[in-house]
């Protein structure tokens, strides 16, 4: 196994563990992020394993439908997870906690090339009801373009993921404001194991703040809307200069709109 395929399985090791820190009080920050509140992301929800620990971040869409990363749900039985919403802190004994009642993997997922298609939906059991902490988020339009040139544009991830490799899980909901990436300087900057067609990039050049282990399935937010689904990093998390690897949310959107037909 190359040196960047042993990097990405640490990382999905440390996500599906990260349930045995959950409990502990906050350490810091997902990495280098301030409080956030459910208020004003009221999308953002806690993926939860059989235990109602957290294992990674995700977003409403709509009543019925959540948005995260297929490598959070592959190899789960959707009747192991529960999906914990319209909250700030998240905790093991609720609020605001649902079933999942079916699982949506792409079917072209493929971890074995750089996560290609790495986007699964998940159905609740229970529609959300709408009001100000609970709301779907917007998506970008399909083929959206994502910022071009050195300079980029302004993202923002939320998530409760930890706070540095090695950390710990977050029970306050964290922001962090980033840079999105041009595709040509996502490429170039990993080194072309990344591709236009499926990946996004958010990050800072100078490394220090961005996606940890326990953020996959989250939103990258630019815009107003969500560009992108936290999917790898380089370890140690954040390090320069690896900008954050994310699903390319509006290469799915037509996608993502057959599977809510298909199963309304």
């Amino acid at each position: 196994m190359t040196s960047s395929g042993q990097q990405l399985c640490a990382l999905l090791l440390l996500l599906f563990t990260c349930g045995s820190v959950y409990g502990a009080p906050p350490m810091g920050r997902v990495v280098n992020g301030t409080d956030a509140a459910v208020e004003n992301y009221p999308f953002v929800i806690s993926l939860r394993g059989p235990s109602g620990s957290h294992s990674c971040g995700g977003s409403i869409i709509s009543n019925q439908f959540v948005l995260t990363a297929a490598h959070c749900t592959a190899g789960r039985q959707a009747s192991e997870l529960s999906v914990q919403y319209g909250v700030t802190k998240i905790a093991a004994n609720g609020p605001n906690v649902v079933g999942v009642k079916r699982i949506i993997q792409h079917e072209l997922y493929n971890p074995y090339n750089n996560y290609a298609n790495d986007i699964a939906l998940l159905q609740v059991q229970v529609p959300f009801k709408f009001d100000k902490n609970v709301a779907p988020v917007r998506l970008p339009a399909l083929h959206f373009v994502t910022p071009q040139g050195n300079e980029g544009g302004d993202g923002t991830l939320i998530g409760w993921g930890l706070n540095e490799t090695g950390g710990s899980i977050q029970t306050t909901l964290q922001q962090v404001h980033l840079k999105v990436y041009s595709d040509t300087e996502c490429v170039a900057r990993h080194g072309g194991s990344t591709d236009p067609a499926y990946h996004i990039c958010g990050g800072v050049d100078e490394g220090g703040k961005g996606q940890c282990s326990g953020d996959s399935g989250g939103p990258l937010l630019h815009d107003g809307q969500q560009v992108g689904v936290v999917s790898w990093s380089i370890k140690p998390c954040t390090v320069a200069p690896y900008p954050g690897v994310y699903t390319k949310v509006a290469n799915y959107v037509d996608w993502i709109q057959k599977q809510q037909i298909i199963l309304a």
